[in-house]
């Protein structure tokens, strides 16, 4: 390889990593200090959570009755997920999803960041997903169609908790 193709590539590394940090910076800047997950499924938003206080809204879908927010103080969200079947492997270490024959993903907020903690997909790459708290990371679950994006820019009355909407 030439120096000039080095040297190519380390400005484009470098650009790319001042791009990240200046973009990291403006939400910061930006941020209304409220951090929102915003949950979609099958391009529906079917519920949103904040990430600080573990309060929800939980919007009215067909998709309502496969969603369980019972233990939404201890971060504990169940949603649906298109390919998330054979909860076999949840139920071993969660009583609770087994008890109440939860079937589908299971989402934990823990330190204001959510991640998915159990879900069904090649290689299990939707659960591998760092837990986020940026919008500039969501996480994202093709196989299930499933979808988390974070809102830093929301207002804290744009959110109401604990509220069933239409």
């Amino acid at each position: 390889m030439k120096k000039t193709d080095l040297l190519i590539i380390l400005s484009v590394l470098v650009v790319g990593v001042l791009s990240l940090v200046g973009f990291q910076i403006y939400e910061n800047q930006t941020s209304t200090g409220n951090q929102y997950a915003q949950v979609i499924y099958h391009d529906q938003l079917i519920l949103m959570i904040d990430l600080d206080s573990n309060q929800y809204i939980l919007y009215d879908t067909e998709f309502m009755d496969d969603i369980d927010v019972t233990r939404a103080s201890e971060g504990i969200y169940y949603v649906p997920g298109a390919i998330t079947s054979d909860m076999t492997t949840l139920y071993e270490v969660d009583g609770y999803a087994e008890e109440n024959g939860i079937v589908g993903i299971k989402l934990q907020v823990a330190d204001g960041k959510i991640s998915v903690v159990y879900q069904e997909s090649p290689k299990d790459l939707c659960q591998l997903q760092a837990p986020t708290n940026s919008h500039l990371t969501p996480i994202v679950c093709l196989p299930n169609e499933l979808v988390i994006n974070v809102l830093t820019n929301l207002s804290s009355d744009q959110f109401v908790p604990d509220a069933v909407l239409e």
